[in-house]
C-alpha cells in the first residue's frame, strides 16, 4: 500500500531520533530499574524513535522491550564483536552492524538528534564522553541529558565542575549541550525544545 508506506516514511522522518545510553547490567541499586521504567513509560508516550547501541540485557533490556511493545521505531546499532557475542537480539525495527566500537559510536551520533543517559557503566561513560568531546570540538551541536533522579550522575557532574574550576574544561561550551537533570525537568525541556520535531 503506497499511501501507508509514504505515511510511515514521513512519520520516521518527522519523529525525533533519541539515542539512549544505559547499562547492560542491572546493578545492585533497585532505584536504577525504577528510573528506567519511568523513563520508558514517558518515552513510549512521546512516540520518539529510539537509537540503541548495545545488548538486550540488564537495564538496556528493560528499556528496549517496552519500546518494542509499543511498536515504535528502534534502530539497534551493534559493533561486530558485540553482536557475535549476543547474536539473538530481537527488539528492533532496523539492525545495523558496524566493524568496531568507534564506527558504532560515530553512527549513533550521526543518526541521533539528541542523547539521554540513564544509569550505566563503562560503555555508557564512553558514549557520554564521545558526545561531550564532539560538542566541545564543534564537530556536532547536539544536546545530551543525564537523568539523575537517583543521584547516579552526581559524581560525574562534580568531576566536570572540578575540571572547569581548574580551567581544564571550557565551562560555557560544556553547558551549551550538557545537562544533568531530573526526569521531570527532561520532560519539560523536551516539550519546550523538541515538540516541533514530532509528526
Amino acid at each position: 500500500n503506497i499511501t501507508k508506506f509514504l505515511f510511515s516514511t514521513i512519520f520516521i522522518f518527522m519523529s525525533l531520533n533519541v539515542a539512549v545510553f544505559l547499562g547492560s547490567k542491572v546493578g545492585n541499586d533497585t532505584k536504577n530499574i525504577k528510573v528506567v521504567k519511568e523513563f520508558s513509560k514517558w518515552f513510549c508516550s512521546q512516540k520518539y524513535n529510539l537509537i540503541f547501541g548495545g545488548t538486550e540485557t540488564g537495564l538496556m533490556l528493560e528499556l528496549v522491550k517496552n519500546v518494542f511493545k509499543k511498536n515504535l521505531q528502534i534502530i539497534s546499532i551493534f559493533n561486530k564483536s558485540l553482536y557475535d557475542e549476543y547474536p539473538n537480539s530481537r527488539y528492533f525495527s532496523e539492525l545495523i552492524i558496524t566493524k568496531d566500537l568507534s564506527s558504532r559510536n560515530e553512527l549513533i551520533i550521526n543518526k541521533s538528534d539528541v542523547f539521554v543517559a540513564l544509569p550505566g557503566g563503562i560503555g555508557t561513560l564512553n558514549e557520554i564522553f564521545e558526545v561531550i568531546s564532539k560538542n566541545l570540538l564543534n564537530e556536532i551541536d547536539k544536546k545530551i541529558y543525564l537523568v539523575n533522579d537517583n543521584y547516579f550522575w552526581t559524581p560525574l557532574e562534580e568531576l566536570l565542575t572540578s575540571l572547569s574550576k581548574k580551567k581544564l574544561v571550557d565551562q560555557n561550551k560544556l553547558k551549551k549541550n550538557f545537562r544533568v537533570c531530573k526526569l521531570k525537568e527532561l520532560k519539560s525541556e523536551f516539550k519546550k525544545i523538541y515538540a516541533k520535531n514530532r509528526s
